[in-house]
């Protein structure tokens, strides 16, 4: 880095002919120009400059190497360019993972949000593990439902209500239950990421209860819980952002309207907040506004 610096000094030197117009470019002390001068022909071995009381030229050796310096000096400037391009503007490419669950919701942002930008390419990574940012290079992590402990950022996006649903097929066969504790008597689709899949929690006018339910399906796929309950197959609580099409089409049923089910939050997890290039940062800021609209 010094040697790199040195070369950057000499250059405003041989482009300026003057010490004192090189250390005013570059805001430095003269006496610091001198300096770094003297160190850099030390390290060559050569003069790169002939100095007198009144002028600065360059030497055989000086011409030689301010040829080879302005090379490197303007590929270094260059990098910085983009770097800051990369940092400012939304650019390159931006690898977005997210849940299948979330999948058709997260595409269509994405989207819309590349529309706004020709110059960026978005890769979407759909999984319902969750992806180990570092190793397969993340940008953007969006994850649904709790968080646990972890040293990266993140920022709650919104959050989706769950709705307990059902087909009218089910419901023909085996009856619609009237209150929570009713739903000892179905069949219920367990899915195995809740915090506590076996324990369904229901409020009603600030009176919490906890219902312990059973089935002979359990699944870590949100999605396949919906593929479930649309088949018939038993009933189960999902978030809105899954079931809201299905209730409003009538394809399920939204059971116990009057019980509130909780919520799912919605996060886009990121690396660290002291680096984040523009992409990241308005690619966030971007489905946050527009979430409610989908969920």
């Amino acid at each position: 880095m010094d040697s790199l610096k040195r070369m950057v000094i000499f250059s405003h030197v041989a482009e300026t002919r003057s010490f004192s117009a090189a250390a005013r470019k570059l805001g430095i002390a003269r006496s610091a120009v001198s300096r770094h001068i003297a160190l850099l022909e030390q390290s060559v071995g050569v003069r790169l400059l002939n100095r007198s009381t009144r002028s600065v030229s360059l030497t055989e050796a000086g011409q030689t190497y301010y040829r080879s310096c302005a090379l490197i000096v303007a590929e270094a400037e260059t990098a910085s360019r983009r770097i800051s391009q990369l940092r400012d503007e939304p650019a390159g490419t931006l690898k977005v993972a997210g849940p299948t669950s979330f999948g058709s919701q997260l595409a269509t942002l994405a989207g819309r949000f590349m529309q706004q930008y020709p110059a960026l390419h978005i890769e979407l990574l759909l999984d319902d593990r969750v992806v180990d940012m570092v190793r397969d290079s993340i940008d953007v992590s969006i994850r649904v439902g709790w968080l646990s402990d972890t040293t990266l950022v993140a920022r709650q996006l919104c959050e989706s209500p769950r709705l307990l649903c059902a087909s009218p097929g089910y419901l023909e066969r085996h009856g619609r239950p009237e209150s929570p504790s009713r739903l000892a008597d179905h069949e219920c689709i367990i899915f195995s990421l809740l915090p506590t899949p076996h324990q369904w929690t229901f409020s009603k006018n600030g009176r919490q209860e906890n219902i312990h339910v059973k089935g002979r399906m359990k699944t870590n796929s949100a999605t396949a819980v919906r593929a479930l309950i649309l088949d018939g197959s038993g009933i189960a609580p999902l978030s809105n952002f899954l079931v809201g099409d299905d209730i409003r089409a009538g394809r399920l049923v939204h059971l116990l309207p009057d019980h509130d089910c909780g919520s799912a939050g919605i996060y886009a997890v990121y690396q660290d907040r002291r680096y984040q290039q523009a992409r990241v940062r308005l690619f966030i800021d971007f489905i946050q506004e527009r979430m409610q609209a989908l969920i």
